[in-house]
């Protein structure tokens, strides 16, 4: 198993919570949004890449747990890793945490394939991005088994 990509670390600011002083949910999503593309530039995906090589990444499912709610001035940071690896998708999750707790807060559990910028339709991974992602697999790799399994 690899080590996880730390893609996120910051501050709950004041305009990013509500009158009760808990971050609002957008903010969460902004921050999980943001993660996956430290987590894709770590497997070679950057939009210099997608313009060049005319692929883009499509998540295709993206579900969210929230554990706890962090609030004003709380420091929050998340860690990313790709779960399992297909022939022409990939999924991949977002732990974020309480950074002065070490809790964990919330998380993003995702699957994305490349699709081509003409056709719009998803292609095979190439031989490099799987060979890059695996060295971030923070889990054993089951391409066919049910999503419990991966979990």
């Amino acid at each position: 198993m690899a080590d996880w990509v730390h893609t996120f670390k910051g501050a709950v600011l004041a305009a990013e919570y509500d009158f009760t002083a808990h971050m609002n949910t957008q903010m969460y999503v902004s921050r999980f949004d943001q993660a996956t593309w430290f987590l894709l530039h770590a497997v070679g995906v950057t939009p210099a890449s997608i313009k060049q090589n005319k692929l883009r990444v499509a998540i295709i499912r993206q579900n969210y747990q929230f554990l706890e709610e962090l609030r004003g001035g709380e420091l929050v940071t998340i860690k990313s890793g790709f779960l399992v690896l297909g022939e022409k998708y990939f999924r991949f999750i977002h732990q974020m945490h309480n950074y002065e707790t070490q809790k964990l807060v919330a998380t993003s559990d995702c699957v994305a394939v490349e699709a081509s910028l003409e056709t719009q339709k998803s292609v095979p991974l190439s031989k490099d991005f799987v060979e890059r992602a695996k060295q971030h697999l923070v889990t054993t790799n089951v391409p066919n088994a049910p999503d419990w399994i991966a979990s």
